[in-house]
């Protein structure tokens, strides 16, 4: 890693996130000495079934080190951008802050402003690349360090860095990488960014995909599908929106399953082919062995314990 100079500790910096996927950055930019002028991250929202109000984690660590907070409704406010403004920010770093920065916003610090994306933009702009990297099979990703201008992840490339993607790897996983990795390369990336050693590139608009926002619905398996698709969908769900289908009309949520490779279909799509040992599942293209699920509102279970519950023959996926 490069040292990091005392003129790049001098600059002032805002940093904007919210969930936990910003806080290993902005740790790693408290404790490498950068000065971090105000934390700006969204409300605290009333969370679970009690729903009590929690603060955010980012919000967390600018109260654990005692950094001015701020939590607008709206970033783009008047009221906020004067108070963006009156901190004199060098830099605003953002990290799945959760609104969009308007250009008056993006113009207010000397160096602008930049973002930790998690993936290799162009690829899978938008709220949820993690996600979508995996659903879609893809091998490799990793942390795009880009300069915000007023589209939606289309600014220029300054850094990236890859990782590949572990056949068995999760959404929850690979988030917790990619966090990492984007603490990383935000403290390696800053000291170059500041004296003007850093290549811009263009993105190409041709190249881009983008991840929109997962939902509930999100996680629904069609079971016409083939079974490395399938399971590329519960692994690309879990642990949030999480994937789900339906046993004689009640939901059943899938939290783990391995792919069981087949000659021919030994039944139709959504079949329930066995209960020996777990439940396997006809694909479109061969089977999935369910590993972990539950049932309306019972709890999460092993399916080598409760296989026996299940009848075979009976067709997955229907809700009445």
């Amino acid at each position: 890693m490069n040292k990091i100079s005392a003129n790049s500790k001098m600059k002032r910096i805002i940093f904007m996130g919210t969930p936990d996927f910003a806080v290993p950055a902005l740790n790693a930019l408290i404790e490498h000495g950068f000065n971090i002028v105000a934390v700006i991250s969204q409300p605290d929202r009333p969370q679970g079934r009690k729903q009590k109000v929690v603060p955010t984690p980012v919000a967390k660590v600018a109260e654990k080190y005692n950094l001015l907070l701020l939590q607008p409704e709206s970033i783009n406010q008047s009221e906020t951008i004067q108070k963006v403004i009156s901190l004199d920010p060098d830099l605003i770093i953002t990290a799945a802050y959760g609104q969009i920065l308007r250009q008056k916003i993006l113009d207010i610090p000397k160096y602008g402003c930049v973002n930790i994306h998690a993936s290799l933009l162009p690829l899978y702009r938008g709220a949820a690349p993690i996600n979508a990297a995996i659903i879609d099979g893809q091998t490799e990703t990793g942390i795009t360090i880009m300069q915000m201008d007023h589209g939606c992840d289309t600014g220029d490339i300054l850094l990236q860095k890859k990782i590949t993607i572990d056949n068995d790897a999760t959404a929850g996983s690979l988030f917790d990488e990619l966090a990492q990795l984007g603490a990383e390369t935000i403290v390696e990336f800053l000291p170059e960014f500041f004296t003007g050693n850093v290549v811009r590139l263009a993105q190409d608009d041709n190249d881009a995909t983008y991840a929109p926002k997962m939902t509930r619905k999100t996680g629904k398996i069609n079971w016409q599908n083939s079974a490395i698709m399938i399971d590329r969908l519960i692994r690309g769900t879990q642990p949030w929106p999480g994937c789900y289908t339906y046993y004689k009309g009640q939901r059943m949520k899938i939290f783990a399953a391995d792919i069981i490779f087949q000659e021919r279909m030994q039944g139709e799509p959504g079949e329930l082919l066995s209960c020996d040992g777990g439940l396997i599942i006809q694909c479109g293209s061969d089977a999935i062995k369910l590993k972990e699920i539950q049932i309306a509102s019972g709890r999460q279970m092993c399916t080598e314990i409760c296989a026996h519950n299940y009848i075979p023959g009976i067709i997955l996926g229907k809700d009445e």
